[in-house]
């Protein structure tokens, strides 16, 4: 079934109601369900906490807020990718039965982790001030938003074009479970930049990935955000969106044919 046209209104009330819809089923029947989510990267965070400063001895000032401060957002942004690869071929009803636009379901995935994010702010807050002695700050106000719209538009090109390639090769949801561990230490999220050798540093900060979660690193231990890592990331997210929507636009056509 080809896809129907919508208004902008129709889209953003669809778009509302799907991840409205996907929150409440995941939660559904779960009494802790918000502490469990809490809970299950907080251990992640522990155990690279014990790895890296017990076992390893990393002297690294208030780790354990480095952990915190930067797997919140990765877990975002890499379970948002994850399941918006699986949207087109999960909601293949959706796309052929009501011709539902194509590009609405990955981006329901990314806001759905995005609000999974937002609920877990206070924890994280909380862990920064009790943990590290980092005082909240009025900037927050304005930096968590900018950083919340930035990331969203990093995060969404990447999950249309992997959801577009795998509903045409059902290999990138696999792909995906061995890229994000790579990327998760050459980022890096565990390690500062600063243990690596001299001669590599240039190769990491390339890294889109490294100035979005160092930035949300420096908000939440500094106050600050580095100009110039907030546009290299949104020349990137322009970039992504560019090749995302060409992807799109020779690709959802026949959508509907192959999921």
């Amino acid at each position: 079934m080809p896809t129907v046209e919508r208004s902008p209104r129709q889209l953003a009330e669809f778009l509302y109601l799907l991840t409205r819809q996907e929150l409440k089923a995941r939660y559904k029947g779960r009494l802790l369900g918000y502490v469990w989510a809490l809970a299950h990267t907080f251990a992640l965070a522990f155990v690279y906490w014990i790895a890296f400063k017990i076992i390893m001895g990393l002297d690294v000032v208030n780790y354990s807020v480095y952990l915190v401060a930067g797997m919140f957002p990765w877990v975002w942004l890499a379970t948002g990718v994850t399941s918006a690869t699986r949207s087109f071929v999960v909601n293949a009803p959706l796309i052929k039965e009501m011709g539902v636009a194509h590009a609405i379901l990955p981006l329901s995935n990314v806001l759905q982790e995005m609000a999974h994010f937002v609920l877990a702010l206070p924890a994280v807050i909380a862990w920064v001030w009790l943990a590290g002695g980092y005082d909240p700050s009025l900037s927050w106000l304005w930096q968590i938003p900018l950083l919340l719209v930035l990331q969203t538009a990093f995060v969404y090109p990447i999950a249309l074009g992997c959801a577009l390639a795998n509903a045409y090769v059902r290999d990138i949801d696999y792909l995906l479970g061995i890229g994000f561990p790579l990327a998760f230490f050459a980022t890096p999220m565990v390690y500062p930049i600063s243990i690596v050798p001299e001669p590599l540093h240039h190769w990491f900060e390339l890294n889109p990935l490294h100035a979005l979660m160092q930035s949300w690193r420096s908000m939440f231990m500094e106050r600050t955000l580095d100009p110039a890592q907030l546009a290299y990331v949104a020349g990137w997210a322009i970039a992504l969106g560019a090749v995302a929507w060409a992807l799109h636009r020779k690709l959802a056509p026949r959508i509907g044919e192959v999921v």
